[in-house]
């Protein structure tokens, strides 16, 4: 087993917003898809990293909200490469394991300190909640983070986590299919479907949008999922399947554009306030994905809320909930 160590003073040393972790460590093939600055390892229940969020950003920084804010999946994105940082350092997993989310949950619970114009330093706050190994590896930890700026609680994220051999994985990738996975950088870019304005789903580039086809069903939507196989962001690296951020960016928009078609909500005013992920399989990328939006009653906490499936061959293969925030009536700090 191949394992990452960083030098010995990281462990005590402060946290450093200097330069960026190795992309290795994080998963990510460009430089600028790098956010993550430091990590340190407490003990075996407690770690920290530290991010720093760009000040522009193809994807992350193309939104029409007003006030602008930082995009709370960059603050996701933030602490999925720590967590996956965590799996070699504190986890001592090895290069050749997979991670594998089976759940995940974010809630801004205080977006001011998102609220700001430049760079934004992020320092992550990480517990493990609960850990299992076999055979001596770890085999699935559950971890929650704790998003602080300037010593300011902006939110919680916990993710649940399998971490499985190269060769287990490959096994769990055929279990629902006959012929091998294609990868995405083998496929066609665009389906031609008709994708979603940019502007209904809070956005100004039509290459972020990830709906299209969309349909009324009843209080809610269809739609197909417009998988952006070419995507500098959202494909990174080469993938066999659809990733889980993809798929919540996709929860993001379908949830927009229901507040703008039933209630007549400008998405510029409204933000990601929590989504919670339940993956069931891994969504393919040869084979159409549809995204059922359904509105949640208000009574759940007078929040705009929304329940989202993404179901592939007559089956679901992940499930979310998002509830909507309002930017209006709050000012943008300056830097």
């Amino acid at each position: 087993m191949t394992v990452i160590t960083l030098p010995t003073d990281t462990m005590t040393a402060p946290l450093s917003t200097q330069r960026t972790l190795s992309r290795r460590l994080v998963h990510r093939a460009a430089l600028a898809e790098v956010f993550l600055t430091d990590f340190q390892s407490v003990d075996d229940k407690i770690f920290r990293a530290s991010a720093q969020l760009p000040p522009a950003h193809f994807y992350y920084g193309d939104h029409t909200g007003r006030p602008a804010m930082h995009d709370p999946l960059v603050v996701f994105e933030s602490v999925r490469q720590m967590l996956l940082c965590a799996m070699h350092l504190q986890h001592d997993a090895g290069q050749d394991t997979k991670s594998i989310t089976a759940t995940a949950s974010m809630e801004i619970s205080d977006p001011e300190p998102l609220r700001v114009r430049g760079p934004l330093d992020l320092d992550l706050r990480g517990t493990v909640e609960l850990a299992k190994e076999y055979h001596g590896a770890i085999s699935r930890v559950v971890h929650k983070v704790q998003v602080m700026v300037d010593g300011r609680r902006a939110g919680t994220i916990i993710v649940d986590t399998a971490q499985r051999p190269n060769d287990v994985y490959e096994s769990l990738r055929m279990s629902h299919r006959d012929t091998p996975p294609p990868y995405s950088d083998t496929l066609p870019a665009h389906t031609g479907g008709v994708p979603v304005a940019p502007w209904q789903v809070g956005r100004e580039r039509s290459e972020n949008v990830v709906l299209e086809d969309v349909r009324a069903d009843g209080d809610g939507s269809l739609a197909r999922l417009r998988v952006p196989v070419d995507h500098p962001s959202m494909f990174d690296h080469a993938q066999d399947h659809v990733p889980g951020p993809v798929m919540m960016e996709a929860a993001r928009q379908s949830s927009l554009l229901l507040a703008g078609e039933q209630q007549g909500l400008s998405p510029a005013g409204l933000f990601l306030q929590y989504v919670s992920a339940e993956y069931l399989r891994f969504a393919e990328l040869d084979s159409d994905i549809t995204v059922v939006t359904r509105p949640l009653p208000e009574s759940l906490d007078g929040g705009r809320w929304t329940e989202v499936a993404f179901e592939q061959d007559g089956e679901a293969v992940a499930r979310m909930r998002v509830r909507l925030g309002s930017t209006v009536g709050t000012e943008v700090a300056a830097r």
